[in-house]
């Protein structure tokens, strides 16, 4: 008999949306769940007419320049920990910036993840009543110094300003859903 080869399961990412643009991915998870989608559905676009930041605001979503996705999971266990959800967002984030490009990257709690004191990346957990979470993830990947709209010019940085390349969006999107659905299976494995 042959040996057995363990596989990493892959519940995030079994099924992915892509849009050149859409709304918000978040919106778009949502309305996805509604028709039947569940755990695991991942939508990405190229842009986002209506990003979503933190309550209020808006994440900037230039065509091209980032990486913009939602991730649909329904944890078993402790399905209201918001908080503990974020984290695997901001981890996988953190973890992806050091592979792919070199950098070091810090949380900052509750929802950010910045370098040198501004902010790369965000995470925007939205729960829902059918016990279905949304992991929203936006990452500053080739936006140029002064391309961002003035309001955040002084407070946000991406992975080009960091360290003067071009990284291709949907390659390292992959990578980002491979590194959540790691983070989210070891995070299952806890609880």
């Amino acid at each position: 008999m042959p040996p057995s080869i363990d596989r990493p399961t892959i519940i995030i990412g079994k099924k992915i949306f892509r849009y050149p643009i859409i709304d918000s991915t978040n919106d778009e998870a949502r309305r996805l769940i509604e028709k039947g989608e569940g755990e695991g559905v991942v939508v990405q676009a190229e842009a986002q007419a209506k990003g979503k930041g933190k309550p209020g605001r808006n994440w900037y979503s230039a065509p091209g320049q980032g990486i913009y996705l939602s991730a649909v999971v329904k944890p078993r266990k402790n399905p209201r920990e918001i908080a503990s959800i974020t984290l695997i967002g901001a981890r996988a984030v953190v973890k992806i910036l050091k592979d792919v490009a070199g950098v070091e990257a810090e949380i900052k709690l509750p929802n950010d993840v910045m370098i040198n004191g501004k902010k790369i990346a965000g995470i925007l957990v939205e729960r829902l009543d059918s016990g279905y979470i949304i992991i929203g993830i936006g990452v500053n990947l080739n936006q140029l110094a002064g391309s961002f709209p003035s309001d955040i010019t002084g407070t946000a940085t991406s992975v080009k300003i960091e360290t003067g390349r071009d990284f291709g969006a949907l390659q390292t999107a992959d990578r980002l859903i491979a590194a959540l659905n790691n983070e989210y299976l070891a995070y299952l494995q806890l609880i």
